[in-house]
């Protein structure tokens, strides 16, 4: 079970950046339906111009945080996942601090068998993880899109709010983050059908190079995929679920005679 990683508090800070980006989302949210809610927040001039001053910053607080995230601390991390990742595999010295027990394949030789053995654990990680997160992903954006119907339902023109709230739905931070999500689902379990594949062979180990066309095209597929849509896994679905994953990895070692 894992104890440490080097991308561990890179990806810390970065959950807790992305609290505060969703955080500050719900405020422009909040801004832009006020005056529907309160009427003498429409009616008097200088709370409104409050208002829209307070949104614009929310804004731009919301654009500069998600620059942050995307191009600064989540490629910060990443690298550093994948220099301890070829350090483990290889042997290099690329990271200068190395994981701690992150990975259960210690007793292999270090080389591409062992990489493929890496690769295959962190999809199987990766996917279940992702599962584990698709019903808290769909529940909101649905909730949202039965309240778009409701108010289609007495016309749109009845209930100026509706516009906001299908402005929501259709956000990169409701119904954009749920497509994502679903899409790293499916590219994820394709890849882990991929290891499955592979690991099936009875000569994978004894002649692993033969293999080494399919080991590079999932080990791309698998790193182009999270460097376009980010897991965004919750730390602490994470740590309650490590042990149990583990268990099931040891499980599917013993399985696929990965020794």
């Amino acid at each position: 079970m894992a104890r440490f990683a080097p991308q561990y508090n890179p990806h810390k800070v970065t959950a807790q950046i992305r609290a505060i980006i969703d955080f500050t989302f719900w405020i422009v949210f909040s801004l832009s339906i006020l005056p529907f809610v309160c009427k003498w927040c429409e009616q008097n001039s200088e709370m409104k111009e409050v208002l829209s001053i307070l949104n614009i910053i929310s804004i731009l607080l919301f654009f500069v945080l998600e620059i942050i995230v995307d191009f600064i601390l989540f490629p910060q991390s990443e690298q550093k996942r994948r220099d301890d990742f070829i350090d483990n595999s290889f042997g290099s010295k690329f990271s200068p601090a190395n994981s701690v027990e992150y990975y259960d394949n210690e007793e292999l030789q270090q080389g591409l068998y062992k990489t493929s053995t890496n690769l295959f654990q962190n999809s199987f990680f990766t996917y279940s993880l992702i599962k584990e997160l698709t019903l808290s992903k769909i529940i909101f954006p649905s909730i949202v899109l039965v309240a778009v119907f409701v108010f289609a339902f007495f016309g749109f023109e009845k209930t100026p709010i509706s516009v906001t709230i299908l402005q929501v739905l259709f956000s990169a931070n409701v119904l954009g983050n749920l497509i994502k999500h679903l899409i790293l689902l499916n590219k994820l379990a394709a890849i882990q059908d991929g290891w499955v594949s592979i690991f099936q062979n009875e000569n994978f180990k004894s002649d692993t190079n033969k293999y080494h066309a399919s080991i590079y095209r999932y080990w791309l597929q698998y790193e182009a995929l999270l460097s376009r849509i980010q897991p965004n896994i919750p730390e602490k679905v994470f740590k309650s679920k490590n042990a149990l994953l583990t268990e099931e990895w040891i499980k599917i070692k013993t399985k696929y005679q990965i020794q």
